[in-house]
């Protein structure tokens, strides 16, 4: 069999792969392996191409899930949270990090202004007290109860109030990943630095 007719299945690889990671971009990334592998073998003994590249992309799918899954537990086990107050329990059990917080950022930063996004981000992603907020933003912990109100209702109404910075949304991802990983300081002064 050709490259070619090899390659007219990278479509239906790719709906297989997102079924199984949701995140189309990761399955891209598990179809490519897929390929490659492809490469490597000796493709005269495959009697039904198909059925062994669905196989082989299903196979770097759930190694993909596992290893995500290892990931999961080993920041629990180690994770050493800087506020003493902060709860945080996320399930990242089936969840591509790169992709999905960056949708869910995104989202953020057209709704929310600066402020509302730093009490939302600090509050409803990472579990932090109203007394934490108040020493990190310098507002009273009733100011930040209502603009953690006021962020919950923009985020629910369909229209977007800003208009979206690439590069401190790529930059914010990182500081998110990092903060998951019990390092806060890049986050908080990320969101910060827009507070007028």
């Amino acid at each position: 069999m050709s490259q070619t007719e090899v390659l007219s299945y990278r479509p239906f690889l790719i709906a297989v792969a997102t079924n199984l990671v949701g995140c189309r971009s990761t399955a891209e990334d598990m179809v490519q392996e897929t390929f490659f592998s492809w490469l490597k073998v000796d493709t005269s003994k495959i009697q039904d191409v198909k059925s062994y590249l669905t196989r082989t992309v299903t196979n770097k799918c759930l190694n993909y899930l596992k290893s995500l899954k290892q990931k999961k537990e080993d920041w629990i086990e180690n994770v050493q949270p800087s506020f003493s107050s902060l709860s945080i329990n996320p399930d990242f059990s089936n969840l591509d990090l790169k992709c999905e917080v960056t949708h869910a950022l995104s989202e953020v930063f057209k709704k929310l202004a600066p402020t509302e996004r730093a009490v939302f981000v600090l509050k409803e992603l990472f579990n932090f007290d109203y007394s934490d907020l108040t020493s990190i933003l310098d507002k009273k912990a009733d100011n930040c109860r209502q603009i953690f109100s006021r962020a919950q209702l923009r985020l629910s109404e369909e229209k977007d109030r800003f208009h979206i910075d690439v590069d401190k949304l790529k930059k914010t991802v990182v500081d998110f990943k990092n903060a998951t990983l019990g390092e806060f300081s890049g986050l908080i002064e990320n969101l910060k630095s827009d507070i007028k």
